[in-house]
């Protein structure tokens, strides 16, 4: 049998954005609908022009109380269809999606319908504080999250970003039933939402009965004015050491990433992010002779890792590690870091081979189809594994050797480390 993947995107009549992926010869069924609502965003402009604060952790707690209706929790209407149910908050988006292999109608009809009816009081909001306080004190006895938070607070001190998604014990107690509501009217409009589908199904008929459900709800629409910063924000060089009862000590750096220009539309984002991917990939990654000789002399371990952040005006790499000796992994990190440019200007045949690396990655990748349903890069940006495919398939090495002279010049390293 043949597995194929077709894709079909429409707007409702009232701005809902919808992707339906049909992947022909699999059982299972993914829904999900993502609002472009997430942690980063600490204010919007009310309809009379007001700036309207957003405490840390709201759209973590809004997640958390939209399966929370009057009759009952919703997650048990999943479950009564046969489904799986979750939801999760990122910096920049909120979904609630469901997987299933059968009941595809009455799933979505109740993933809809949760969703866009909300239902708030002072006795839920009131007891979803209390479950959402012992969530952030179990986060503090985790070392990783501290080396995570520890990074982003000393980075960006007295930012969005330098909060917890899950917010404080001070920020969500100023949570109301009337904010929630608020901020739900502000971000949840149909054209803030995008609905994806992935599985084997007829796409004419699905897109009929979500035409028709969507047009039993009434909403009002409003203008959805974000107050973001309007340029980049660069992170602050400095340091920050804490102890903590741990085997090792642990060891986070990051370092700010130029954007190309800003703000970025959503392809020249994800754009920026793959050839910094790719750029560090190809001075850090695990296949280099480098890191080898760094792991048999000792000086990483297992343990070591990257990550590229793209979020909002933020754009930065993170570098994680553990050992002993961090202070000689510092220096090692800052060395390469250094010699970032000779690295890649002598590093064209690694790219041949990594570029054909991650085009298969990206193949199996498509394969999966909660990557699929839960890609952020469609629901905010519009942008598939396909349009990512070929992008990828799109650069040469030239790209990544001009990223190179942008991004690798007088690179400043934050630092935060946990010790014993």
């Amino acid at each position: 049998m043949t597995l194929t993947t077709d894709q079909f995107t429409f707007k409702t009549a009232d701005g809902l954005t919808v992707n339906l992926i049909e992947k022909t010869g699999y059982k299972q069924v993914i829904g999900a609908i993502t609002a472009r609502f997430g942690s980063l965003q600490n204010a919007f402009e009310d309809e009379s022009g007001k700036l309207v604060s957003v405490p840390a952790g709201t759209a973590h707690f809004l997640e958390h109380k939209l399966f929370d209706k009057e009759d009952g929790d919703a997650l048990v209407g999943f479950l009564d269809r046969g489904a799986d149910a979750n939801a999760f908050t990122s910096n920049t988006a909120t979904c609630y999606y469901f997987t299933a292999t059968s009941q595809l109608k009455e799933n979505l009809d109740h993933l809809m319908t949760f969703v866009e009816e909300p239902y708030f009081t002072e006795e839920k909001v009131a007891r979803e504080k209390g479950i959402i306080e012992e969530e952030i004190a179990s986060y503090e006895d985790d070392p990783f999250w501290m080396l995570y938070q520890g990074i982003l607070k000393t980075a960006y001190p007295e930012s969005a970003i330098g909060e917890d998604i899950a917010g404080s014990k001070e920020s969500i107690a100023t949570i109301t039933p009337e904010l929630l509501y608020d901020v739900y009217n502000h971000f949840y409009q149909p054209k803030n939402l995008v609905l994806t589908v992935v599985g084997d199904f007829d796409q004419t008929e699905l897109k009929h009965f979500i035409e028709q459900k969507q047009a039993s709800f009434s909403k009002k629409t409003l203008p959805l004015i974000k107050s973001e910063p309007s340029q980049a924000v660069s992170s602050v060089p400095g340091e920050t050491v804490k102890s903590y009862p741990i085997s090792q000590p642990k060891l986070a750096l990051l370092a700010n990433l130029p954007f190309n220009t800003f703000p970025l539309s959503g392809e020249d984002r994800v754009k920026e992010r793959l050839m910094a991917e790719f750029a560090f990939d190809l001075i850090f990654g695990e296949q280099t002779d480098w890191y080898q000789k760094q792991y048999q002399n000792g000086v990483l371990g297992d343990d070591f890792d990257y990550e590229i952040e793209s979020s909002g005006p933020y754009f930065f790499v993170t570098f994680f590690s553990a050992g002993e000796n961090v202070d000689q992994q510092i220096e090692t990190i800052q060395k390469r870091l250094a010699e970032a440019k000779d690295v890649i200007a002598r590093s064209e045949s690694d790219f041949s081979r990594l570029k054909k690396a991650l085009i298969g990655e990206n193949l199996i990748a498509s394969d999966r189809l909660s990557k699929l349903a839960l890609d952020e890069d469609l629901a905010l940006y519009g942008l598939s594994y396909s349009d990512k495919m070929r992008l990828i398939t799109q650069f040469c090495f030239c790209d990544i050797e001009n990223y190179a002279q942008r991004a690798f010049n007088e690179v400043a390293l934050t630092r935060f480390m946990i010790k014993k």
